[in-house]
């Protein structure tokens, strides 16, 4: 559905991914199908607060 929507309007909308965000995976393909945003409530829920260090590391650009 993300990527229809960022289809659809060229990516001239902030897009929020929303359900399912349990791991860095699933946080990376949300954002390459075209969010600018995610929402991480249940899988902070499920992982607690270290998916997010798991998920900022998971996206850097490693040198």
């Amino acid at each position: 559905m993300v990527n229809l929507i960022y289809r659809k309007t060229s990516g001239n909308l902030p897009i929020v991914g929303v359900g399912g965000i349990m791991n860095p995976d699933d946080a990376k393909a949300m954002l390459e199908a075209g969010a600018t945003l995610i929402q991480i409530y249940t899988g902070l829920i499920y992982a607690g607060p270290g998916l997010v260090k798991q998920i900022v590391q998971s996206l850097s650009i490693k040198k």
